[in-house]
C-alpha cells in the first residue's frame, strides 16, 4: 500500500531531502578535509564526519523511496469522512471537552502543532476512518476508554473556527500515536 501523504507533507519532505543533499555535499568535503590531516588511524573528525555522511546517506535513501512510492491525497471540496489528511475534533461524552486530531502518516507529523497526530494505523485512526459527523466511537487508548463523536471533519490546513480554541479544548490522556 503505498504512503499516502498530503500535498503539505510531500513537500515538506522534498525540502528536507534537498537539504540533506547539501549537508551531504558539505560531509564529503568534511571527509576530504579530515581524512588529509595525517594518521587516518586516529582521526576522530574524520571519524565522526564519516558517521554523520553515513546517517545522512541513510536518511536520503528512505526519503527518496517514501516520495517515490508516496500518493498525495486530494483535499478538494468539503470532506465527506474521516482519512489521511482531515483534522477531525472531537467530543469526549463523558468531559463534554474538545480535542482535534489531524489523521496522517508519521513522516507528517508536525510536534510543533498544537494539533495532535493519529497515524491512520493506530487505534484512534482505525476507529475513525470513513465516520462521519455525528458519529460516535468508542477508543480503548492505554489507560482508559473513551467515548468520542465527531462533531467537525475539515481538510488538514483549513480554518478553524475560533470556539474550538477556547477553554474547552483539550488533549486526550495518552500522547504520541494515538
Amino acid at each position: 500500500m503505498p504512503l499516502r501523504l498530503t500535498k503539505s507533507g510531500y513537500e515538506r519532505l522534498r525540502k528536507e531531502l534537498e537539504q540533506l543533499y547539501q549537508r551531504r555535499i558539505q560531509l564529503i568535503e568534511e571527509v576530504r578535509e579530515t581524512g588529509a590531516e595525517g594518521d587516518l588511524r586516529e582521526n576522530a573528525g574524520l571519524d565522526a564526519a564519516k558517521r554523520s555522511l553515513g546517517l545522512v546517506e541513510a536518511r536520503i535513501k528512505h526519503l527518496e523511496q517514501q516520495l517515490m512510492d508516496a500518493e498525495i491525497i486530494e483535499q478538494d471540496g468539503q470532506p465527506e469522512c474521516v482519512d489521511v489528511g482531515v483534522v477531525v475534533t472531537l467530543e469526549d461524552l463523558n468531559s463534554g471537552d474538545l480535542v482535534r486530531y489531524r489523521i496522517a502518516e508519521s513522516l507528517e507529523m508536525d510536534l510543533s502543532s498544537p494539533i495532535k497526530v493519529a497515524t491512520p494505523n493506530s487505534p484512534l485512526g482505525q476507529a475513525l476512518r470513513g465516520r462521519r459527523v455525528g458519529d460516535e466511537i468508542v477508543v480503548s487508548l492505554r489507560t482508559k476508554t473513551q467515548q468520542l463523536r465527531i462533531v467537525d471533519i475539515s481538510w488538514d490546513g483549513a480554518e478553524f473556527d475560533n470556539h474550538f480554541a477556547g477553554d474547552n479544548e483539550t488533549t486526550l490522556q495518552s500522547q504520541g500515536d494515538q
